[in-house]
């Protein structure tokens, strides 16, 4: 005998079963083909296209995939090609520099290493590809939290506490906020030894072509490397670089100058 489906696995399920061959189903012939019965079929379709996941077509009155599936599939495809997209970007500033060059997303609260290069210089600090780090202690994290709505900004705050990865990293949820509306303005962001003692980084936003702010990229060095007069040059030539990513993947002049 088999175990009866949770309420997300239905759902999943339901989903699945939509095709190029059925791109329209009714509750009855979802709950036929699942074996479930009609009244929770009923329930999770509603609950799916209150969402954006299933969609009413008004014609047949029947269910069909919904454009959020769309939005979703296009933030997988777009995490893909944009490392491939990086890369030549990232190998010739990690030339130009001769420092490491990160590349990260947001998940949740924390930042996810998506490429790395430059591991042959000098410094190599302990990160690696698929590697995660607080997201409020990163020059990278500040970029990307700086660029969700506030709602979602809010939502990941409430996930815990600021834990410091150093004696700098800002621990204060107040003082968090004012730094990132200055990342905002300003358009990048910096660590002063806020996740790695005795290491600065310098970040700048990456957006696609819907104008929003998908990954970060960054150029790490040793604070002895990283002055105040070095730092304006890295600067500038990391926000360059996240520019030509941003256009690379399709985000047009006007957002990126």
């Amino acid at each position: 005998m088999t175990a009866p489906l949770s309420s997300i696995k239905k759902a999943l399920k339901i989903l699945q079963i939509f095709s190029q061959d059925y791109p329209d189903l009714g509750v009855t012939e979802i709950s036929r083909i699942l074996g479930v019965h009609k009244s929770s079929v009923s329930r999770i379709i509603g609950t799916l296209a209150s969402e954006g996941f299933l969609e009413k077509n008004p014609s047949s009155g029947k269910y069909r995939l919904g454009l959020k599936l769309i939005d979703l599939g296009n933030r997988v495809l777009s995490r893909y090609d944009l490392r491939d997209h990086a890369t030549p970007f990232m190998e010739e500033l990690a030339k130009r520099t001769g420092e490491i060059i990160h590349l990260s997303i947001l998940d949740k609260n924390e930042i996810v290493y998506l490429d790395k290069k430059g591991e042959g210089q000098a410094l190599t600090i302990g990160t690696k590809v698929g590697g995660r780090n607080p997201a409020h202690a990163s020059s990278m994290g500040k970029v990307l939290l700086a660029g969700v709505s506030h709602q979602e900004l809010m939502n990941i705050l409430s996930l815990g506490p600021l834990v410091p990865c150093t004696s700098s990293t800002i621990t204060k949820t107040s003082q968090l906020l004012k730094e990132l509306e200055k990342v905002r303005k300003q358009g990048f962001a910096m660590d002063n030894e806020e996740s790695f003692p005795g290491i600065r980084c310098v970040a700048a936003p990456i957006y696609d072509r819907e104008g929003k702010v998908v990954a970060a990229l960054s150029v790490t060095a040793p604070r002895q490397r990283m002055g105040q007069e070095r730092m304006k040059e890295i600067k500038r030539q990391v926000i360059e670089t996240a520019r030509s990513i941003s256009r690379r993947i399709g985000m047009g002049e006007s957002r990126t100058e």
